[in-house]
């Protein structure tokens, strides 16, 4: 991500925290960096470590795991539930709106897509979850699989 993107990402950011009538703090903010900046999704732990050795004050997973809880309720990140992990969401760039994600997991090289749901077909699947009397508890949609990178490796093995 170039200077140009993480502005403009710190930007959309800071109109989901006014909206939500929270605020992004500077620590809130520098946890989002690091997240934009990860090119693979990162546990809290990760986190903490890249967090510390590229920011002049350290700080404590602890402090990570709350500030990792605010900034996915303002939609800002998204946890990977199936491997504990975080990511932060790709339309920071685009100013997406989304209620609704659907996350392509690499089994094999563990790089995370997130894809947008343009013709409603996750809400859809999530309506029709809805109409069997089941309430999902997150409205997202997590897919395990290959990336395009990977299906050629194991074709060749």
């Amino acid at each position: 991500m170039n200077q140009r993107q993480l502005r403009k990402a710190i930007r959309f950011a800071n109109s989901k925290f006014e909206n939500s009538g929270k605020q992004l703090t500077e620590k809130r903010q520098q946890v989002l960096e690091v997240l934009l900046h990860a090119n693979k999704p990162l546990s809290a732990y990760e986190l903490t470590d890249q967090f510390n050795k590229v920011m002049e004050t350290p700080i404590l997973a602890m402090s990570v795991y709350r500030i990792l809880d605010v900034l996915e309720s303002v939609n800002l990140v998204h946890r990977i539930k199936s491997e504990n992990k975080f990511m932060a969401c790709s339309h920071t760039n685009d100013g997406c709106q989304h209620t609704l994600s659907m996350l392509l997991i690499c089994s094999s090289c563990n790089k995370v897509i997130e894809v947008n749901d343009e013709d409603d077909k996750v809400k859809s699947l999530f309506e029709q979850v809805e109409h069997t009397g089941f309430l999902p508890n997150k409205s997202q949609l997590e897919i395990s699989g290959l990336c395009c990178q990977c299906k050629p490796k194991l074709s060749q093995n």
